[in-house]
């Protein structure tokens, strides 16, 4: 009877293990997803930066550009009013 009772002990132990795997196998899958997300994340936020800083750059050279405008007109009304 004890050696049933220890092979029915190591069929549930077995039995254990193998659901146990299953279960790894999945925590597995589900880093490799993850770790490919985060990496495709870290891509698109290198991505945004850059866009970030061009869109940045862009709006200095418009407001320069508008500001060397703008003295040029008043420069120009000013010379004007004087004669």
């Amino acid at each position: 009877s004890d050696m049933l009772d220890v092979n029915q002990i190591i069929k549930d132990l077995a039995s254990m293990v193998y659901e146990q795997g299953e279960t790894v196998d999945s925590i597995e899958a589900n880093l490799e997803t993850a770790a490919s997300n985060v990496e495709s994340a870290n891509e698109q936020l290198a991505k945004a930066s850059h866009y970030q800083r061009r869109s940045r750059k862009m709006k200095c050279c418009f407001i320069s550009t508008g500001l060397v405008v703008l003295l040029v007109i008043v420069i120009i009304i000013t010379v004007s009013v004087k004669h």
